[in-house]
């Protein structure tokens, strides 16, 4: 069958007739009738074609165009269905060299996860923005998402198999974290222990550490990003901070702020001597940076959401008790006092209180 299309058209409406015209007449289209039609359609004006593609007689997409259709111009819906592992798939294959966008990848195993510091807050945050997009009405927050999305699968697949130092890797992963939105839901446990559905929420340690891994970073991506979650969070982990250590724990506190600056721990170890007399191994250093010092801040932070959440959500929802020695009216949890035998289960005075005066916390 000829087919004729005429290529000096260049209003996509007339084309849009002059196909149906030709639709409608021929009751059998070939496959390759149906590529050119659709050519005919998709190409109104194309600067690029060459005179001959112009021609009749040729077709739009020449053999060198057709590979870089295959390649470039795909729907992100086409290109997930053609993927055995669907929307995985286009991760696997991401690479930031444009040239190569189907340069293999290997995929992250949950042993990878388990083993490589930072990858499994990386896989948080990709879990979280999928359910924000698979929630989202409207496409321009789709649009977003999606990019952050795939931002984030690539930092991922950096992290795995960059040689690079952690501070490079996340030099390249802020600008993806930049943009994630913290719809944080939080709920109690039978101790009545908040805990949270957000992977980047202060109420769990290991998102604490990796908070302040990556916080100069982080801060100074979104300094002046008044419309980042990610700003205000980094605000809100300064105050928990200082809650935490600040007066109670004054030489983690300075760990903490000298680890941020980029001190070494050899170089810590001898300005904790200078300053305070103390002398500790380097390891003890590290351990304090990313086990002890998230285990307390995380924790300061599930005692001001109880504390806030039981004077203006449900003032009412559970019971409150006064420190026989500070005066000070808390409630009747273990974060705050000690549990004895007593009538109510408690000590008379709180933790803190019974700390300075030397008794068991």
């Amino acid at each position: 069958m000829l087919m004729q299309l005429n290529h000096d058209i260049r209003s996509e409406t007339t084309r849009k007739v002059l196909v149906e015209s030709i639709t409608s007449q021929q009751k059998e289209l070939s496959p390759q009738d149906l590529i050119n039609l659709s050519d005919y359609l998709l190409y109104v004006g194309d600067k690029k074609q060459t005179t001959k593609e112009r021609s009749e007689e040729y077709p739009i997409v020449t053999k060198n165009r057709d590979a870089t259709v295959l390649k470039r111009q795909i729907s992100y819906e086409g290109l997930v269905d053609k993927l055995k592992n669907g929307e995985d798939g286009i991760y696997n294959i991401i690479n930031n060299n444009k040239d190569q966008l189907l340069d293999h990848k290997d995929p992250i195993t949950q042993e990878d996860i388990d083993n490589i510091r930072g990858l499994r807050e990386c896989m948080d945050v990709i879990a979280s923005l999928e359910r924000q997009y698979n929630e989202a009405t409207t496409s321009y927050r789709k649009k977003k998402l999606k990019t952050a999305l795939i931002d984030s699968w690539k930092q991922a697949y950096m992290i795995k198999g960059s040689n690079q130092s952690g501070r490079s890797v996340a030099n390249n992963m802020v600008s993806g974290l930049a943009n994630v939105s913290i719809p944080e839901k939080v709920y109690f446990d039978k101790d009545l222990i908040p805990h949270s559905d957000q992977p980047l929420s202060l109420l769990k340690p290991d998102s604490i550490s990796f908070l302040l891994q990556y916080y100069q970073q982080l801060k100074q991506e979104t300094w002046d990003m008044l419309d980042s979650d990610i700003h205000w969070h980094l605000l809100d982990l300064e105050k928990v901070v200082d809650d935490a250590l600040e007066k109670k724990y004054p030489v983690f506190y300075d760990v903490l702020i000298w680890k941020i600056d980029g001190y070494t721990n050899k170089e810590i170890k001898e300005m904790i001597f200078d300053k305070y007399q103390e002398e500790h191994s380097e390891q003890y250093y590290s351990t304090i940076w990313t086990k002890k010092i998230p285990k307390l801040v995380a924790e300061q932070a599930q005692k001001n959401y109880l504390l806030w959440y039981f004077t203006y959500e449900e003032p009412m929802g559970h019971r409150w008790k006064t420190c026989g020695k500070c005066g000070r009216s808390l409630l009747a949890h273990p974060f705050f006092f000690s549990p004895n035998s007593s009538k109510d289960g408690y000590y008379s005075i709180c933790k803190e209180c019974r700390k300075k005066k030397g008794g068991k916390r």
